[in-house]
């Protein structure tokens, strides 16, 4: 089971992002399955604070990017 928020930094919607709580063993997934539903909200409420918090972030080193780094190149680093 999988809980998700999608992140863009710009109005063109790209770089285009997804923040995810994703449960990866069977306890996990029988926990997440077992969400009340206000359970489920609050949690997607938490995904949403976390969001802003990761997209200020992002945001920051978006604006330091030059026009001509581009977004075709998915590696890290110089």
């Amino acid at each position: 089971m999988e809980l998700a928020k999608d992140l863009f930094l710009t109005d063109a919607r790209a770089p285009y992002l997804s923040l995810v709580l994703a449960s990866r063993d069977l306890d996990a997934h029988r926990l997440l399955c077992a969400l009340t539903a206000d359970e489920e909200a609050a949690l997607h409420a938490a995904l949403a604070a976390s969001a802003t918090a990761v997209m200020a972030v992002l945001s920051t080193a978006l604006g330091r990017q030059s026009p001509e780094a581009g977004t075709t190149s998915f590696g890290c680093g110089t």
